[in-house]
């Protein structure tokens, strides 16, 4: 067999995985949703019921990470058919309204964690999908209220830049080792903070693995012991800058 028919074969090998674990993942995320809207339903079925406030609070905790769930459920299986089917749909968007989702999303959570969540809403129109903005939003946020632990910061504001808008979501955890920037985007890659948090790393993955679609430049600034910081960047139309406001 020539060199040339060998590199042929473990092309096509790896095509064939590839495509075979994108299925498995469509599947799977589809499968998944089934139970978990039964648990769902039923989380809040008792949270309406006559309960302690303390208990309702509980359940609503549990409630809101099954749909969190549910939504990373939709992501993989989304992005498992990225290159085949799915395309983004970008449109002019209002920054605030897709912040304030994300701070309805994670704002429960992160008092219950006892983190302090800020997220600034300008008021902005942006060029983007939004629901796959949401998506990354989501994560880095998520990600940064699980790093931060009880005590910590996180903070989320935009900053504008030459004809672009980006979106910083900081925190004040125990950062990132600088040996450990370059694959921390890696699929199931958590870093040296590995036996503190749950979760397969698949986060940041999404976020790239999004950011890409979008054509959005994601970014990460770290220093040890001081925090994080993963910036995303959105194009503003040239004729709404006037309308951009600096936070």
């Amino acid at each position: 067999m020539t060199m040339r028919a060998s590199i042929e074969d473990a092309v096509a090998i790896a095509n064939a995985s590839r495509l075979a674990m994108s299925r498995l993942m469509a599947v799977a995320g589809h499968d998944l949703k089934q139970p978990l809207q039964v648990a769902m339903a039923s989380l809040a079925s008792a949270a309406g019921d006559s309960i302690s406030a303390d208990a309702a609070g509980r359940l609503r905790i549990a409630l809101d990470a099954m749909k969190r769930l549910g939504n990373e459920l939709d992501d993989i299986a989304r992005l498992s058919q990225a290159d085949d089917a799915f395309r983004p749909c970008r449109r002019l968007v209002r920054l605030a309204e897709v912040l304030t989702t994300v701070d309805r999303d994670w704002r429960f959570y992160a008092e219950y964690c006892g983190v302090d969540l800020q997220i600034h809403l300008p008021e902005m129109l942006v060029e983007t999908d939004p629901r796959m903005l949401l998506t990354i939003l989501r994560n880095l946020v998520g990600n940064a209220i699980k790093y931060s632990g009880p005590g910590g910061h996180v903070l989320v504001l935009c900053r504008t830049l030459d004809s672009a808008v980006s979106i910083d979501v900081h925190d004040d955890g125990r950062g990132i080792a600088a040996a450990q920037l370059g694959r921390i985007f890696d699929a199931f890659e958590r870093g040296d903070q590995a036996d503190q948090c749950h979760g397969l790393g698949l986060g940041l993955t999404i976020v790239r693995q999004t950011a890409n679609l979008l054509q959005h430049p994601v970014s990460v600034r770290s220093v040890e012991n001081k925090g994080t910081t993963f910036s995303v960047e959105l194009p503003v139309p040239g004729r709404y800058w006037n309308m951009v406001e600096d936070i």
